[in-house]
């Protein structure tokens, strides 16, 4: 970032963005660089709230975050990762200069045009997978952040060609998908009554939450995907009430196609 903690981005930090999507290359799927739970909120600032989630921290309880950052920000500044730019009185780092390839999609992350997130749960636990969209000169890249339960973020780009096989991976880790039929439709009511008993959804053996939302749209669109046995079956709330609460669900098994047009199907347009 720049030379404090405090969310401002300046010229360098928009260089080091741009040369970070830079990075993509056709076809591939380039790493930029991983982090730690601890490392992220340090750099990032202890005063901005995280925009995904921290699962090592968090499983600390009532640890002071405040040390866990400063643990975390010495051991950066050990591996020259970042920089002091400032100390107080006791010596103790105020201010750094991170190395651009971490300053990069720091600011990336908060930048982005769409987002897509999701959350799976599976028998290892939860883990998260987020990709920021880019749209500059023409070129449509993706930041994406994998979040394991240990709390390691790892940081890569690609074009967005990529982005429906990226997440189709990421929903379908045991590969059942095959087939794509047309979808059943229940009401609220009859979906509550039917689900305990769908073999679909009780016997799957990752289940992920995933959300799509565009920069300057309130409008938050979501989906379920159920994969196991069964093959990989996909639930939207299909119409709404006024508050919001889906009053129609449809539930459709989805092949491989299916799954990697998932993911733009969720950003408004």
């Amino acid at each position: 970032m720049s030379e404090n903690k405090a969310m401002e981005f300046g010229p360098e930090d928009v260089t080091a963005a741009r040369a970070t999507l830079a990075q993509a290359r056709d076809g591939e799927v380039v790493g930029v660089v991983i982090l730690t739970d601890e490392e992220v909120t340090i750099l990032d600032g202890l005063e901005h709230e995280q925009l995904v989630p921290t699962p090592w921290i968090d499983a600390q309880g009532t640890a002071d975050r405040t040390l866990m950052g400063r643990v975390a920000l010495r051991s950066l500044v050990s591996r020259e990762m970042v920089l002091p730019a400032g100390t107080d009185a006791e010596g103790r780092v105020t201010a750094i200069k991170a190395h651009p390839g971490i300053t990069g999609p720091l600011v990336l992350r908060r930048t982005a045009q769409e987002i897509l997130s999701v959350e799976r749960t599976s028998s290892n636990g939860k883990d998260w997978l987020f990709a920021y969209v880019h749209h500059e000169d023409g070129r449509s890249t993706v930041l994406e952040e994998e979040i394991s339960g240990e709390g390691h973020h790892v940081f890569s780009v690609y074009p967005q060609a990529l982005l429906g096989e990226r997440f189709e991976k990421f929903f379908d880790p045991t590969e059942t998908a095959l087939l794509g039929t047309a979808p059943k439709t229940y009401s609220a009511e009859a979906f509550a009554a039917a689900a305990a008993t769908l073999p679909q959804l009780n016997e799957a053996v990752a289940v992920s939450i995933v959300s799509g939302v565009a920069r300057g749209s309130d409008k938050l669109l979501n989906a379920s995907v159920y994969a196991g046995p069964h093959g990989v079956h996909v639930l939207r709330g299909t119409e709404h009430d006024a508050q919001g609460a889906p009053v129609t669900y449809t539930l459709q098994e989805t092949g491989s196609r299916g799954l990697r047009a998932l993911p733009s199907e969720l950003v408004p347009a």
